[in-house]
């Protein structure tokens, strides 16, 4: 019955985050370079919107499609007190959306900070908009595994140029968001079946 739903969640939010971030990719390959900040803002704005847009249309098309069968009329109201449908929005549809969106918001601001802080000698510019970007297209939990790999490449990187190469270079994870974020999506399914990370699920 909620097979759309279900659809919206699992298919379309991780679609939308794979052509914003390969086109992010495409663009980066021929331009050499990523684009302004102010294109990287708007796309994250529009993103954020979508994923709560999402949320809203998916609460309001799962009480409508409860509302057409018999059995499922009984979890509305006035058949069952509206927390029920509440608490099962929230879960199913809410959870993941907003804690999504604070960690983007939490990881954006600690890079902004951070490079304030030291000079905006640890981050470039664009790197807040892509850790914020993968975050919102990998989505929460695995978000957590893209922010692992974003840093365990950037170290393992930075050791190779160190001690092999002999350079003593910044270290940079700028390039690293976007294809970490890609490939935490490519693998997701293994992910979500290998690794602990739904223990962080509700």
């Amino acid at each position: 019955m909620n097979w759309i739903v279900n659809v919206l969640l699992t298919v379309f939010r991780p679609a939308l985050g794979s052509i914003i971030l390969a086109g992010l990719l495409l663009y980066w390959v021929l331009k050499k370079e990523f684009p302004q900040e102010k294109f990287l803002k708007l796309i994250f704005y529009i993103f954020s919107s979508v994923i709560i847009f999402q949320s809203i249309f998916s609460t309001i098309l799962n009480w409508w499609l409860w509302s057409q069968q018999l059995i499922s009329q009984r979890l509305l109201p006035p058949h069952s007190p509206i927390n029920y449908v509440l608490k099962y929005s929230w879960q199913h549809y809410w959870f993941e959306s907003i804690v999504t969106i604070i960690t983007a918001v939490i990881v954006f601001l600690g890079i902004y900070f951070l490079n304030k802080k030291f000079e905006k000698n640890l981050f470039y510019n664009e790197e807040k908009y892509l850790a914020a970007l993968g975050i919102l297209a990998t989505g929460w939990p695995n978000c957590l595994i893209f922010l692992s790999i974003v840093l365990f490449l950037g170290v393992f990187f930075h050791l190779i140029s160190l001690f092999l190469l002999k350079r003593s270079e910044r270290l940079t994870l700028l390039y690293f968001w976007i294809p970490s974020a890609l490939l935490i999506l490519l693998l997701s399914d293994i992910i979500s079946k290998y690794i602990g990370v739904n223990q962080f699920i509700i």
